[in-house]
């Protein structure tokens, strides 16, 4: 699939060069076990993990331990109504836990795409070969019984979720919502045999960028059409606006790569939790003829605050947490899309303006648009055209199982 750009800058080992060993010290393998949230120590023991991991890493945001016990709670979260997720940890012959993995199986996927594949998620491994070895082993097993002849990952825990490993973009935070990880993750997986199936890239601009003439000339001619109407996103409106976005989300997405939609249960469960956060004046709704045509969902930079946190909230600090949203100064695009019918008119541009609008006013200091799929060149080119820069780079792994 051609090699990572720009590799000698970001850190990463070449494949074949990584320094992780193959077994521990004594040839002693490390034991994989199948762990749940509800054994309290063995899910303490993971998180701190991560702990370990980047315990000197000054970017690392630790994930918040109430999160990460409803990501992996079958009766909270809406995913795994329907699909299903099975977390591994190896344990060295000390009994420490040297890494971690989730094996996840979405049937959706195999429907829209008609693909037998499986995925894997929540991948931490210390800098040991035979740990990831043993870890990606475990997931394979667990998929294999359930008729899965590809693995897909990462993926925490569908693609509307933290999709991809870094491999482009070290040396500065992760925007929230975002993975990050160990440069030596690349090498890890690459010894375990996958290979590149797809990257996905996100770019960032600084505020008062202006616009290009011709986007300026598109944005007067939209603002002028009466049949155009943007409504910011209401909190009061919360369930009806976030089942909105995710009509024109999974309408606009559809024929991408990778593409799962959302359902009606994890956008509700979005409008509860994420949403509580927003900055209104980062999320829109475009109407057409009043019919829902496209959006643009926006939210504060949260690392901003939650890296302070060490991965513990309570009441007082999730009032903490309310209250430092206003003095962030980070923001990110998670999504931006038009469903296919008013692609010609200018919407993305009038939505792009609304987020300019709120950039230049509020003032944040540094805007991304994160993730686009490198084969969507449509909104990468709209994206350069109006200054964009690439600044990272995540990659989606795959391998054959059968």
């Amino acid at each position: 699939m051609g090699p990572i750009r720009h590799m000698e800058h970001t850190g990463i080992e070449q494949p074949g060069a990584s320094k992780a060993s193959v077994a521990p010290a004594g040839g002693v393998l490390p034991e994989v076990k199948p762990i749940s949230s509800a054994d309290r120590a063995a899910f303490d023991s993971a998180l701190d993990l991560t702990r370990r991991l980047y315990a000197d890493d000054r970017f690392w945001v630790q994930p918040l331990a109430r999160e990460m016990r409803y990501r992996l709670d079958p009766a909270r979260n809406p995913f795994l109504k329907y699909g299903k997720l099975q977390l591994f940890a190896a344990f060295s012959a000390s009994g420490e836990i040297d890494g971690s993995i989730a094996a996840i199986l979405n049937p959706i996927h195999e429907r829209i795409h008609g693909e037998k594949a499986g995925f894997f998620g929540l991948f931490e491994c210390a800098d040991s070969q035979a740990a990831a070895a043993a870890l990606v082993a475990g997931a394979e097993d667990f998929l294999r019984e359930h008729g899965c002849t590809t693995l897909i990952g990462p993926v925490n825990l569908t693609t509307n979720d933290d999709t991809g490993l870094l491999i482009e973009g070290y040396g500065t935070p992760p925007s929230f919502m975002c993975n990050y990880c160990r440069p030596y993750y690349h090498a890890l997986l690459e010894g375990c045999g996958f290979r590149k199936r797809i990257d996905l890239l996100a770019y960032e601009t600084r505020p008062r960028l202006p616009f290009p003439a011709k986007y300026e000339r598109v944005l007067e001619r939209i603002s002028a059409n009466p049949r155009l109407r943007l409504q910011a996103f209401n909190r009061r409106r919360a369930a009806e606006h976030a089942l909105l976005i995710r009509d024109v989300y999974n309408a606009s997405f559809a024929s991408l790569d990778e593409f799962v939609p959302m359902s009606q249960e994890e956008a509700l469960s979005l409008s509860k939790g994420l949403l509580t956060f927003a900055d209104p004046k980062l999320a829109w709704i475009a109407f057409y003829d009043e019919r829902p045509a496209g959006c643009i969902l926006g939210f504060p930079d949260l690392n901003e605050v939650l890296i302070h946190m060490n991965g513990r909230v309570g009441p007082l600090g999730m009032l903490r947490l309310l209250a430092a949203r206003w003095s962030i100064r980070g923001m990110r695009v998670a999504a931006l899309g038009v469903i296919p019918e008013y692609r010609s008119l200018g919407i993305e541009t009038a939505l792009i303006s609304r987020i300019r609008d709120r950039v230049n006013s509020r003032p944040y200091h540094r805007a991304e648009f994160s993730t686009v799929l490198e084969t969507n060149f449509r909104m990468r080119r709209v994206l350069e055209s109006l200054g964009f820069q690439q600044t990272k780079r995540y990659r989606l792994y795959g391998k054959e199982i059968a």
